[in-house]
């Protein structure tokens, strides 16, 4: 579920290499008696059972935590237990030491002393989620064991793998079956003889057989999105035979014989499946621009289960039917003129009938669903996805509430050496600045190892917990350091890694609670202004929290671009199919208008774009357009013999309304087995997309005729009627722009997000707030900028923000984004960060001037208060320090 690519990805896997795995297991006791000396010893006894344990590296507790306290002989390391024991410390006066500890506090022992945690550290994962489960397995038991009068609660990174791999296993053992016995009701229901049933399943289950095979041929494990992969492909191959088969059945009820109504159902059938096969697969594999690994390995393997359906069912069908006995009249019979046809024609013609009425309820659905599309929100939280009643949700939810939370936000700065006063000051303070922020519930660093240290050096006193000063600062810190690394080398590897060269690398671990997606954004973006803020300008965050945190920031984005290059393809297609530009760009109404309304009422309902739904519009566009294939392919043979439009509808949904009627059905009674998933967004998806099957369903025999009628693309076009319907796509277009931007009402210049040369993502919406000093300008324009800047900086400077711009727009199609960022790392000191805006985005917000670089001052609420263009001179910089000036003091432009 990690996206792939640079950027986040290389700063997670720079964390691992260099302080080792960050999977950590929280073990919560909570109880009355937790701190009496019974209380102590089973949870010591708890924690040597859970050090026995295997793939346990190491485990920290109330009952085997060092600290340093100091005396006149200088510091002294001590373990508070080993003083209950002695009988030199009360028990209650353990807890109540450990709650108000710097360090501790928060961590493994709450304030209240009544919940108490045992830290696991696991090491590194070789292979499969599911090799945790053993250990997780033992976790629980031990803490369900713990004592009649303690409440366990398990947790953490390693907790939530296993689990995931525990729900997926569940929900494949779930789904598969269900779905299966859904398909076999559907076709049982609608052909009521085995060889309805025996066919068409046949043919899906040998679709099924072989896409998983080549899965786990090419090395790939399940996980919550690509675990969706068994019943989509089982309910999308359905549909072709289903067509297929009713194409024979209906041939032999006009009297063919067997080979006869075999070779009419081939000859009629064989382009429209592959086209609808083809549109579906193209839907799915517009996954691929997402950069998430789990959804690619979805939309490839379900595109490809999709085409080796169609394969199975144009060859293997039509064996098995020749091969089996023959259907008796009875069946025959049935796909003769009936009830379902009649009802559908009568529907055709009325909305015929009454075009602007029917037009008029499009438009005022498609203006509603556009409000609920600029309401919806993203979020990609795990713990947001589990049901609420699920073990590891509840004890998220318990050690958020009493403890320092499962998660944490790993912030990593480079320094010249491990010694180094300056940054070390630095990052004390950005330690302060974090620990104020909301969600934040700990933040640890080796400055926090430091002043434990300087402490226990001046006897304890308190008022020495901090970093050393005065002119010995240097010397002292050394020695600091060279006793960690001797006395305690696990810890101080915890929070720095040197380099080969003597350089450092400092690690910041911020422990939070569990957050939204949007909350944790926030709270990613205040972590970097307060970096900004005490000097740290290189700072990096990373690890799990921060990477699938930013995910939500770019999934909407890549999956309107991959959405956008699959409607391309796929009106292409049916362009190609039915030789009619017109005729393909018409088809986007009826089949796109679903998927808005579903993301419209995703957003009024408050139900979030998370991983799984937003991929509810590559795989509803590209099935729904399937049944547009199959009803337009007989429209055609309508219009051949000449008859009005009205007429050619009612003889096409004759001719195949039974087969979409029933075939939708299926697809969203297999789809609806979602429901029964352990994640809610799985739940969601499935849910969703059924009811986009429906809409799509609806629109197949309200929205394509009303089309059909007022436009005519197969035989022309009158001129009011092609007025209707430019408003009614004026609408579609209109209420569609909304999902470019559903996090969002309004889009402005402070929305504008680019990423710099290392992968980050920044804009001047980030800081809202603060002044922003925005330098933009072209290649030639870089010298310039780093001028405009050196002469701006300087006493008085004060708390800005600078943001850098390079206006990319002249290397596009000439330099890959890879080649343009590898540059800017080579040519750039690694503390400047250059966003490269490709599209212009900035220069078209903020109405900038085309020329080599530029200087442009916001204020706090992202005004433009000057913008300055050319080089830098001392008559163009007076006037901008005054805007500065400004800005800084008032907040607003002047």
């Amino acid at each position: 579920m990690i996206p792939s690519g640079p950027g986040d990805l290389d700063a997670l896997r720079a964390l691992q290499e260099r302080f080792g795995s960050d999977e950590v297991a929280l073990l919560a006791l909570h109880g009355d008696r937790l701190f009496t000396r019974d209380g102590l010893e089973r949870l010591d006894r708890l924690t040597r059972q859970v050090g026995a344990l295997p793939h346990v590296v190491r485990v920290l507790s109330p009952t085997n935590a060092r600290d340093l306290e100091g005396d006149e002989l200088g510091p002294v390391p001590v373990v508070l237990y080993a003083e209950v024991q002695a009988g030199r410390l009360a028990p209650e006066a353990l807890g109540a030491r450990l709650a108000a500890h710097p360090i501790f506090g928060g961590l493994l022992v709450a304030r209240d002393t009544r919940t108490a945690a045992i830290l696991v550290e696991v090491e590194p994962a070789t292979g499969r989620s599911e090799a945790r489960q053993p250990l997780v397995v033992a976790l629980r038991r031990l803490a369900d064991g713990a004592g009649p009068t303690l409440a366990g609660y398990v947790a953490g990174i390693p907790v939530e793998k296993a689990d995931v791999a525990a729900f997926i296993a569940r929900d494949q053992r779930i789904f598969t079956p269900i779905v299966f016995l859904i398909l076999a009701v559907a076709t049982g229901a609608l052909y009521r003889h085995p060889l309805g049933l025996l066919v068409p399943l046949g043919v899906v289950a040998l679709a099924l057989v072989w896409t998983l095979g080549l899965y786990g041929l090419s090395g790939h494990a399940l996980n919550p999105v690509t675990s969706l992969m068994a019943p989509v492909i089982l309910v999308m191959s359905l549909e072709g035979t289903v067509q297929l088969f009713n194409q024979y059945l209906a041939a032999r009820a006009r009297g063919r014989t067997r080979p006869a109504a075999l070779a009419d159902a081939h000859r009629l059938m064989w382009r429209p499946c592959l086209t609808a096969a083809a549109t579906a697969a193209i839907g799915f594999l517009s996954l691929l621009a997402l950069p998430i690994p789990a959804i690619r390995d979805f939309g490839l393997f379900t595109s490809l289960g999709i085409m080796l359906g169609y394969g199975l069912t144009m060859t293997l069908t039509p064996l098995l039917v020749a091969a089996a006995p023959d259907v008796p009249p009875r069946v025959v019979a049935a796909f003769a003129h009936g009830p379902v046809e009649r009802g559908l024609m009568r529907l055709v013609r009325g909305v015929c009938a009454h075009p602007g009425a029917v037009a008029l309820a499009a438009v005022a659905l498609l203006l509603a669903a556009g409000a609920g599309i600029a309401r919806l929100r993203v979020e990609t939280d795990l713990i947001h996805a589990l049901r609420r009643a699920s073990p590891l949700a509840a004890a998220t939810r318990f050690i958020d509430a009493n403890l320092t939370g499962v998660n944490s936000v790993e912030m990593l700065v480079s320094s010249p050496s491990p010694d180094d006063l300056d940054t070390l000051a630095r990052l004390a303070r950005l330690e302060d600045a974090v620990r104020a922020l909301p969600g934040v519930r700990a933040v640890t660093g080796l400055p926090d190892l430091l002043a434990r240290i300087n402490r226990a050096v001046h006897k304890g006193d308190d008022a020495y917990g901090r970093l050393p000063d005065g002119p010995d600062a240097a010397t002292d810190v050394a020695d600091f350091l060279a006793a960690l690394g001797k006395e305690a080398p696990a810890d101080l590897r915890r929070f720095l890694a040197s380099g080969p060269r003597g350089q450092a690398t400092f690690r910041v671990t911020a422990r939070v609670t569990a957050l939204s997606s949007a909350a944790s954004q926030q709270l990613i973006a205040r972590i970097r202004e307060a970096a900004q803020a005490v000097g740290l300008h290189g700072l990096t965050l990373t690890g799990n929290f921060v990477v699938l945190s930013n995910m939500s920031t770019t999934l909407v984005h890549h999956q309107l671009r991959g959405l956008g290059v699959a409607l391309v393809l796929i009106f292409a297609v049916m362009t190609l199919q039915f030789r009619s530009i017109r005729l393909g760009v018409l088809c986007a109404i009826p089949n796109g208008v679903p998927v808005f309304l579903v993301y419209g009422l995703m957003g009024w309902t408050g139900i979030a774009l998370s991983v799984p739904t937003a991929m509810i519009a590559s795989v509803a566009i590209g099935t729904i357009v399937d049944n547009s294939i199959y009803l337009l392919a007989r429209l055609r043979e309508g219009l051949v013999r000449r008859v009005g439009y009205v007429e050619a509808l009612t003889a096409m949904v004759d001719a195949a309304g039974r087969a979409v009627v029933f075939s939708t059905v299926a697809l969203v009674a297999g789809f609806w087995v979602g429901v029964l998933s352990s994640f809610l967004p799985t739940v969601h998806f499935g849910l969703l997309t059924g009811f986009a099957f429906l809409l799509g369903l609806v629109a197949q025999f309200v929205l394509l005729p009303l089309c059909l009628t007022l436009v005519q693309p197969l035989g022309g076009i009158r001129a009011r009627a092609a007025r209707r319907l430019g408003a009614l796509i004026a609408t579609t277009v209109i209420a569609g722009s909304n999902l470019a931007t559903p996090a969002r009402a309004q889009v402005s210049g402070s929305d504008v997000l680019l990423k710099d040369q290392f992968g980050k993502t920044d804009g001047p919406g980030r800081h809202r707030g603060q002044g922003v000093l925005l330098l933009y300008g072209k290649v030639d324009g870089l010298r310039r900028m780093k001028a405009w800047e050196e002469r701006l900086r300087g006493p008085g400077f004060g708390p800005l923000v600078v943001l850098r711009g390079l206006d990319a727009r002249s290397a596009r199609g000439k330099r890959t984004e890879v080649e343009v960022n590898e540059r800017l790392r080579l040519n750039i000191p690694p503390e400047i960060a250059i966003l490269v805006d490709w599209n212009g985005d900035l220069a078209t917000a903020f109405r900038l001037p085309d020329v080599d670089v530029s200087v442009t001052i916001l204020d706090r609420t992202g005004t433009v208060c000057r913008t300055v263009a050319g080089p830098v001179t001392p008559e163009a910089a007076d006037p901008v320090r005054r805007t500065l000036a400004h800005v800084r003091e008032h907040g607003t432009c002047p």
